[in-house]
């Protein structure tokens, strides 16, 4: 990596971040002294987002998904090919495929963004078959069968190959970071309380195992998973790539923005500042898998904290996922296993969210009503203008009417009361 100008300082995306207030929703009534459940826990935290103490239904979860290629795919990493990036964002805008079947049934939004996309890579009749009249003289900045926005923030087309190159430009990690944020802007702008922040991509593994490897310090061995599915030969070419890149990217540990350039990709760049900007509007976020994480751990190493906003949809199979979660002290909702990518794990969260806020705002509409205050007399505070009888005292004996003395207690009689 050479040397160039000072890169960006990851505080100036997130600005202000300040953790999630605690709540004071109450308890369940019906076992106040149990120690909080998972669904309890995710209701104050959804709660302490919307700054409430009851949770609020959630009206406009959105699933935001960044694709890109990477140059170490290369190395034979993954069982799919590069071009294959392409044609699984074609199928998403189109409806087709897991994730956009999965997103439909949860009632979720989805948007995609091509950060990194080498349409080139992908190009074949598939591909085009979206696109049935092309334009013979075709903007270059346009991609056929691609609506405009899901490009418009492109940086690249694909990124170097991490095992022996930078991923990208200084310029392009800041553009990257910068895209991200602006991404995020634009969701809250419009409304979403619930962003669920997904990835495409061929080897986007590889890289997140080299990000969470040079960030922890471990091995490779102590982070490569099996990805897309790769037999034993495919994991130890991929080991050997994740050693590679975490020898070149070692040094930067503790320099999040460098780091990126070095191993990241524009994907990954842009899930770190998407999620620093979305903690800085405060708006939760359900993380997904590998690649996620990784991105959320560059993002916290540079803004502390800012993991407050976060919470993990589910476990995977892969090392690095583990690794990350457990640094950021983040625990996944559900264990699935081997994970399917595309933001699945997280969007199979959602429901418990939906779930968490319902039965909190049961107890808070079982939890008992507060007293009343007395009446204090015409016009006084709980009073109704009213004069309130007074409650009966002890008779105060008539003058004609004889008392009697109770005898003072002997020495062997105990005093009355």
């Amino acid at each position: 990596m050479t040397d160039g100008p000072r890169p960006l300082n990851l505080r100036e995306l997130a600005g202000t971040v300040r953790a999630p207030a605690k709540p004071s929703g109450p308890r369940r009534v019906d076992a106040p002294l149990l120690a909080p459940a998972v669904l309890e826990d995710l209701a104050r935290w959804l709660a302490s987002a919307q700054e409430r103490d009851v949770p609020a239904p959630l009206r406009r979860p959105r699933l935001v998904v960044l694709a890109g290629d990477h140059g170490v795919a290369a190395a034979g990493v993954s069982r799919l090919a590069p071009g294959d990036t392409a044609r699984a964002v074609r199928d998403l805008l189109a409806g087709r495929g897991p994730t956009a079947a999965l997103a439909a049934e949860v009632g979720v939004g989805v948007a995609v963004h091509a950060l990194g996309v080498d349409w080139d890579a992908g190009d074949s009749p598939a591909a085009d078959a979206d696109d049935p009249d092309p334009d013979p003289d075709p903007d270059p900045g346009r991609v056929p069968g691609v609506p405009e926005p899901v490009t418009r923030h492109a940086v690249r087309a694909g990124s170097g190959d991490v095992r022996h190159e930078d991923a990208m430009t200084a310029e392009q990690t800041e553009a990257a970071l910068r895209t991200g944020a602006a991404i995020a802007d634009t969701e809250v702008d419009e409304g979403a309380d619930l962003l669920v922040l997904g990835d495409l991509g061929v080897g986007a593994t590889t890289v997140a195992a080299a990000l969470v490897a040079a960030c922890l310090r471990k091995n490779a061995v102590d982070v490569v998973g099996r990805g897309s599915g790769v037999d034993d030969d495919g994991w130890m070419r991929k080991t050997a790539a994740v050693r590679d890149a975490t020898r070149r990217a070692r040094k930067l540990a503790t320099r999040p923005v460098a780091l990126l350039q070095a191993v990241g990709s524009p994907d990954v760049a842009a899930a770190v500042g998407f999620l620093l900007r979305a903690s800085a509007r405060r708006t939760p976020v359900l993380l997904d898998g590998a690649v996620s994480l990784a991105a959320a751990l560059v993002a916290s190493r540079g803004v502390p904290g800012a993991e407050g906003w976060w919470r993990v949809g589910a476990r995977t199979a892969e090392p690095a996922q583990a690794l990350a979660a457990e640094r950021l002290k983040l625990v996944p909702l559900l264990d699935l296993g081997a994970g399917r990518g595309g933001g699945t794990g997280a969007l199979a969260a959602v429901p418990l969210l939906r779930a968490a806020q319902v039965l909190a705002a049961a107890d808070a509409a079982s939890a008992p009503r507060a007293a009343a205050p007395a009446a204090v007399g015409p016009g006084g505070a709980g009073g109704t203008g009213e004069v309130q009888p007074e409650e009966p005292g002890p008779r105060e004996p008539e003058e004609h009417e004889p008392t009697r003395e109770e005898p003072a207690p002997g020495p062997g009689t105990a005093p009355a009361g």
